[in-house]
């Protein structure tokens, strides 16, 4: 049963668009089963050249040819599944070397007496047969093996996903002022995005955008820090420096020493008077927040910022503001979707983001993020998480 399931994993995995970069990132030493099988199954090529010449080949040339196309074949599929374009090295390797083998085989056996036909055939067949058998079951080994290993894998992110289902749902609010949406599209490779948004009574609220450097469980689990520490910081409705300055203090002591976050925030305060929403925002080595400005039908790109957080020991955050107009829409992603590649390995960029934000603008926030994911879906494939928060302000400033 484990052995099906293993199986079954890692065909699934080969199979996938990432085979690839699996045969290219595979450490060689996991691959000891797979080399002694093809060695296996390839060096029957000595022995079946002996069959055909009916055995009367000496046993020391059967084993030396044997023992050099095995050896050979597992240098062809190193060659192969690391540096394809090289794969012409290794055939004039295989013609270099094989004059020189043949030289010295032909000098070990210069006095030897070729066995009786019967004798040298059932002898090459044997070896042949016992090579067979050894190379099914390295092969079976190495499948087993690197299924166990897939299984992890996957349950890894299986859980990985459940954590960010879980700590990073949908959010939609509205006030009197704005209306907010946010989502996160997570990529087969689990990641750390995060958004999320905190009311702050008076129809004022503290939306961020946060993402992990990594993937898989490490950064899921510090996500779920990030945003546990974000919470209990807003308790207090601190500035957003001082809010910023809090995560970055909390961070060393809860991560491994190269991972970081970035981390956008935006507070939203309502004008008790007029009614107009005055913005404040804040950008800790996170991508630039796109704003529509509807008096002038731009997009502008609001990306001053200090370092990502969890870096450095005291950087300064630096919190602007802005008032904001009804029919302006403020747009903050994370580099998972500007950095989807096409098949020319071009990104999908900023600029078209801006010009999805100033095309579609006046389309319900849930609309314009779906439109966003199509596009970048269209563009390439996506290779890292894809969070969108979306801010469209409703009262004139």
């Amino acid at each position: 049963m484990l052995l099906r399931d293993s199986l079954k994993a890692l065909l699934s995995r080969l199979a996938g668009v990432r085979g690839r970069s699996y045969w290219r990132v595979v450490p060689l030493r996991r691959l000891k089963f797979l080399f002694l099988a093809v060695f296996g199954l390839v060096g029957m090529v000595g022995c079946l050249l002996d069959v055909l010449a009916l055995g009367s080949k000496p046993f020391v040339e059967v084993f030396g040819w044997t023992l050099f196309t095995g050896i050979m074949a597992v240098v062809y599929l190193i060659f192969a599944l690391r540096t394809p374009r090289l794969l012409l090295i290794a055939i004039g390797l295989h013609f270099l070397l094989s004059i020189p083998v043949a030289r010295l085989l032909h000098y070990l056996t210069a006095d030897s007496v070729a066995p009786p036909v019967d004798v040298g055939v059932r002898f090459a067949a044997g070896l042949s047969l016992l090579l067979s058998l050894l190379a099914c079951l390295f092969f079976l080994l190495f499948f087993y093996r690197e299924g166990r290993h897939s299984i992890r894998l996957q349950t890894e992110l299986s859980l990985a996903h459940g954590i960010q289902h879980t700590l990073v749902p949908a959010i939609e609010r509205k006030s009197s002022a704005w209306e907010v949406y946010g989502v996160s599209l997570p990529s087969e490779k689990v990641g750390g995005d995060l958004v999320d948004i905190v009311p702050e009574g008076d129809c004022s609220a503290l939306a961020y955008v946060a993402d992990i450097s990594g993937h898989g469980l490490p950064a899921g689990i510090l996500m779920g820090m990030f945003k546990t520490a974000a919470r209990t910081c807003l308790v207090e409705r601190p500035p957003l420096s001082a809010f910023l300055d809090r995560i970055n203090r909390v961070l060393p002591e809860v991560k491994e020493p190269a991972m970081y976050a970035t981390c956008a925030c935006v507070r939203l305060l309502n004008d008790p008077i007029d009614g107009a929403c005055h913005v404040e925002f804040a950008i800790a080595g996170h991508p630039p927040i796109l704003y529509y400005s509807a008096s002038r039908g731009t997009v502008l790109q609001l990306a001053e910022g200090a370092a990502a957080l969890g870096l450095l020991p005291s950087p300064e955050f630096i919190t602007q503001k802005l008032d904001a107009r009804s029919g302006d829409v403020l747009l903050v992603p994370t580099d998972g979707v500007m950095e989807v590649m096409d098949a020319k390995e071009q990104e999908f960029g900023v600029k078209r983001l801006e010009s999805l934000l100033a095309e579609h603008h006046d389309r319900p926030l849930k609309a314009i993020a779906a439109s966003i994911f199509e596009s970048t879906a269209s563009w390439g494939r996506q290779i890292d998480d894809q969070t969108l928060l979306l801010v469209r302000f409703t009262a004139p400033a």
